[in-house]
């Protein structure tokens, strides 16, 4: 649960600075110089961890959504046995990743066209498309074993 609830966290954390960059691209600076900064959506400062921070922070998007999916399904199963049995639902958890790895993919379209008008941001210096979308379908891989990996119950 530990793991799960830190994964949730850190995602809506990032999502949330999306969300700051988004609004105003320059909202990053004053956390220049603590290591805040690299925890969050800002351009590479050409650094190892801006590097890091920028493009490969990605492979975590759908590990922590999976990980949001879990506590969402324990606060809304009966008990534990319940939550349990809908989340060893293979088909279920399938459709869920799907719809993440969609969104996700949407969203790094929007980001380097912005064919849709949604006003994001866009790339980040040190940001390419398509490795965001490689980082994206790893993401995914990682995903599903985390899906496997999280139990509310210890098999035996």
């Amino acid at each position: 649960m530990a793991a799960a609830l830190s994964l949730t966290l850190l995602g809506i954390f990032r999502f949330l600075s999306d969300v700051l960059t988004d609004a105003s691209p320059e909202w990053y600076h004053w956390l220049e110089g603590t290591f805040l900064r690299y925890l969050i959506r800002a351009p590479s400062d050409g650094t190892f961890w801006g590097d890091l921070s920028v493009q490969w922070f990605k492979v975590l998007s759908v590990p922590c959504a999976v990980s949001g999916l879990f506590l969402f399904f324990r606060v809304t199963s009966v008990n534990l046995n319940h939550a349990q049995e809908r989340w060893d639902q293979k088909n279920v958890r399938l459709m869920f990743l799907i719809s993440f790895l969609a969104a996700f993919t949407v969203m790094e379209v929007e980001k380097a066209t912005h064919f849709m008008g949604l006003r994001m941001a866009g790339l980040l210096p040190g940001e390419r498309a398509w490795v965001n979308h490689l980082l994206h379908a790893v993401s995914g891989l990682i995903g599903w074993h985390t899906m496997k990996w999280l139990r509310f119950i210890k098999p035996g």
